[in-house]
């Protein structure tokens, strides 16, 4: 029998022209499949023994058909452009058309009336609401409902005829944005050239586009159920204008929802950091083809914003920059307090940029662990050495044990020792044990006893090589268990000079005393260069110790004064004295970040005192000499 047939219009879908062609023949597209041995359900599907019954009876090419099809490849997806994609982001069950385009469609009087008007495929994308040729929206007749006719284009033309005529007067002019021509774009195959939307599948970088376009217009809590078609069609515009640079370009993105974050402590969920963003692609985008763009976005954020290790994007954390105090208690077992204490005193304590969150650069924190674990408090370290806490005073005083973390009032922390160092020490004393047989030889408690000699004084002789016969007490544990012989002790003691020291000259104690600094402030002074020291030897303990010049603490003395010496002279309170000192524009002589205790110039401070207390020239003078 010989058919009506009708042309396969560019970029038609095979459905639309099946819907056609049976309408030509005076038949509903199930109705003519039917009638030739198969279902329209194979021609909705793509299936190819049905693209070849339609290439037969039309006389059309199979491979143009085969092109109009949109094929089925899984329960509720279709391949597009090669890419498996979703039926809602594919629309094919919903009557959506450009008004312009049917009625030109209608001009063709070639083709038999009712069997113009066709879909083209574009318009199946949920990511094409503007019509390119027409620059107008398009317009949405919304579906039937009816199983069998659902496809079939000239069937749901005449029963939703009312909703066409509505929907056709509700369009407007917009035009054809960049999102959908990169769009068409990707429907025929093309690939522009953007290294972070190429490589995903269509259906993903548009929909990143509306999400990210949406939080972008509407705020990081936007809420976009309630969005308009027209709503969304501006929200891909804006998304894809801000990817439309590639990675670069949702970096950017992802910097600008971060910096509208206000951080109030040191653990964050994505939520809280991206808004919605982060919110959709979590919670709603399971699909594994987002991962790469989540991988993406949780690369680039702990890479290179101030994120800490309790942070955690789309379920995952990272490599952060920054650790937490309490991250770091629970990973190594170092007690947060310990660990703040510690970097209070020394200047280290840092916060999480633009907050006052306390952290540890993660570069920082297996040395800081290693540290910490190393530190001890006096009365174990003096366990550690082997003596009692009084004499372990005695060797930190003279220099032989050294404080690895001095104590800071402020901080509340305590002196600190090195365990290694303190081991280091002990064995470098027991190693010089050169005996093994102890008969003849005393203990150097015993030793210090008799002779009536400091265990510094004996110690010092030992390091430096002047005794020849050293044993060890295996009974006993640390330096005590040394057994030494006493005439040779006392021989190496006898030629040691006592050299009191010089009335020119203070200890570190007076030097405080004198200028009315903390010994922390006086020690730090010290390091910097601005008080010189000098190394003599202790009349008392016959030990090196380090004393300034009575010159060197004038001259300082002469420059500089001390929040508490003010006080002192002027019987008022800090506040107060900070208070006159401000209102003469006086500032701090050293920056806090550098010295914590508070030093202003002296004869700046000295005049603003004198201004403000009338009788400040009667109290105690400075009492540097002429």
């Amino acid at each position: 029998m010989r058919l009506f047939n009708v042309p396969l219009m560019e970029d038609e879908s095979l459905t639309s022209f099946t819907s056609r062609f049976a309408w030509a023949n005076a038949r509903t597209a199930m109705e003519f499949c039917q009638d030739f041995g198969f279902s329209f359900r194979s021609v909705i599907a793509g299936d190819d023994a049905a693209i070849t019954r339609l290439s037969d009876l039309s006389g059309i090419e199979r491979e143009l058909l085969d092109t109009a099809a949109v094929k089925r490849c899984g329960e509720k997806t279709v391949w597009v452009a090669g890419e498996e994609t979703p039926f809602m982001f594919y629309m094919r069950g919903v009557l959506k058309f450009c008004p312009a385009c049917f009625a030109e469609d209608e001009l063709r009087h070639d083709i038999k009336p009712r069997s113009r008007k066709y879909i083209r495929k574009s318009w199946y994308s949920r990511f094409i609401r503007t019509c390119p040729v027409h620059c107008q929206s398009l317009a949405s007749a919304g579906t039937h409902g009816q199983p069998d006719h659902i496809h079939d284009l000239c069937w749901s033309l005449d029963y939703l005829r009312r909703d066409v005529a509505i929907a056709s007067r509700e369009i407007r002019e917009q035009p054809f944005t960049a999102f959908e021509e990169y769009v068409r774009t990707r429907l025929h195959g093309g690939r522009p050239g953007n290294d972070f939307l190429d490589p995903l599948p269509l259906f993903v970088a548009g929909d990143v586009c509306e999400l990210a376009g949406m939080v972008a217009l509407h705020g990081k809590n936007v809420t976009i159920s309630d969005k308009s078609d027209r709503d969304r069609w501006e929200a891909g515009a804006k998304g894809f204008d801000m990817f439309k640079i590639g990675t670069v370009g949702l970096h950017r993105f992802i910097d600008d929802l971060f910096r509208q974050h206000e951080s109030v402590r040191a653990s964050h969920g994505g939520n809280e950091l991206f808004g919605k963003f982060h919110e959709i692609l979590a919670n709603n985008k399971a699909d594994p083809t987002y991962e790469p763009v989540k991988d993406a976005v949780r690369s680039y954020a702990f890479e290179n914003l101030p994120l800490t290790d309790t942070t955690f994007l789309f379920g995952k954390g990272g490599e952060a920059k920054f650790i937490s105090l309490n991250s770091v208690q629970k990973r190594y077992g170092v007690s947060e307090r310990l660990l703040k204490k510690y970097l209070q005193t020394t200047g280290e304590l840092s916060t999480l940029p633009g907050t006052d969150i306390p952290v540890i650069a993660a570069a920082d924190v297996e040395r800081l662990v290693t540290l910490l674990n190393d530190l001890v408090r006096a009365t174990e370290a003096a366990k550690i050495i082997g003596v009692t806490i009084t004499a372990f005073n005695l060797l930190v005083d003279s220099g032989l044990v050294s404080v690895a973390v001095p104590k800071d009032e402020e901080a509340e922390m305590s002196e600190r020792y090195s365990r290694r160092a303190l081991g280091e020490f002990r064995d470098s004393l027991l190693a010089k044990a050169n005996i093994t047989d102890v008969d003849g030889l005393m203990s150097i408690k015993a030793i210090s006893r008799s002779l009536r000699a400091t265990l510094i004084s004996i110690l010092l002789v030992l390091i430096r090589g002047g005794l020849k016969s050293v044993g060890i007490n295996s009974a006993q544990s640390g330096i005590m268990s040394l057994m030494l012989a006493i005439d040779e002790v006392e021989a190496a003691l006898a030629p040691a000079r006592s050299t009191e020291l010089e009335h020119d000259h203070l200890t570190v104690t007076e030097v405080s005393n004198r200028l009315q600094v903390s010994p922390n402030s006086i020690y730090k002074f010290i390091a910097s260069g601005l008080i010189e020291v000098e190394t003599v030897r202790n009349a008392a303990t016959n030990f090196p110790q380090r004393v300034v010049a009575t010159a060197v603490v004038d001259a300082f003395r002469r420059r500089y004064v001390s929040l508490a010496e003010c006080c002192h002279r002027s019987g008022l309170h800090s506040a107060a004295v900070r208070h006159i000192c401000m209102a003469a524009g006086l500032g701090r002589a050293f920056p806090r970040e550098e010295l914590r205790e508070v030093l202003y110039l002296r004869a700046e401070a000295e005049l603003a005192l004198s201004e403000a207390i009338p009788e400040w020239n009667r109290f105690e003078s400075v009492g540097l000499p002429n």
